[in-house]
């Protein structure tokens, strides 16, 4: 790629950026290279620097993860491919991640050739798919979740209760609204995690990186 790149790296282990720096610096002839090692710092920068030209976004930070920090970092730059890089080798995380618009998928354990050519190929418009996920893509069926059918803010708040056991009256009594109103939202919640039942779509709301650590 010529010209210059603006990339922002949000990784919170200070070795694994150390020795990215090296690997990122090749991908333009003038690479600025950003870092924020949580996804509030993330949140802060982009506010600050909205003009970037590539996201890398590590999955499990100290303040989230997973498909949600995802979608919140792609509402607030849509137009920038994010690339997730991770420690999991799952490939139907990884599957997940690149329907819910992630333009690519990096294990941690793959070499600096490898990271610089999915990257490349990333900046040069196209989608970068490791292996691990190849053999899932094809007739696989997959929750399929982006920016636009993501869960509200309220259907969140309720799908954490789901996941602690709240019964619909603990629910409502919880986040002071109606039980009729949380039968809707755990209905609604239920058909966009294609969920048989409540234990069903908590299973599948924590493959998806969905829910908050309980403390």
């Amino acid at each position: 790629m010529d010209g210059t790149a603006n990339i922002l790296l949000i990784d919170d282990h200070p070795l694994y950026r150390d020795a990215l720096r090296p690997v990122i610096r090749q991908l333009a002839r003038t690479v600025n290279i950003f870092e924020a090692s949580c996804i509030a710092d993330a949140f802060r920068f982009i506010d600050e620097q909205p003009e970037l030209d590539l996201v890398l976004l590590d999955l499990t930070l100290p303040d989230g993860g997973g498909l949600k920090s995802l979608l919140s970092i792609s509402q607030l730059v849509p137009n920038t491919p994010i690339v997730v890089i991770s420690a999991c080798e799952n490939h139907n995380l990884v599957v997940h991640l690149l329907n819910a618009g992630a333009r690519g998928y990096i294990p941690k354990s793959s070499d600096s050739e490898v990271i610089k050519n999915a990257l490349l190929l990333v900046l040069n418009g196209e989608t970068y798919i490791p292996s691990v996920a190849l053999g899932s893509l094809s007739g696989a069926t997959v929750v399929e979740i982006d920016a636009d059918t993501a869960l509200t803010q309220r259907q969140d708040e309720v799908l954490q209760l789901l996941a602690r056991g709240y019964s619909n009256k603990q629910i409502a009594r919880t986040l002071n609204i109606a039980e009729t109103t949380v039968r809707a939202h755990v209905s609604d919640i239920l058909h966009r995690l294609q969920a048989h039942n409540r234990t069903d779509a908590v299973v599948k709301a924590q493959q998806l990186g969905l829910l908050e650590a309980v403390n």
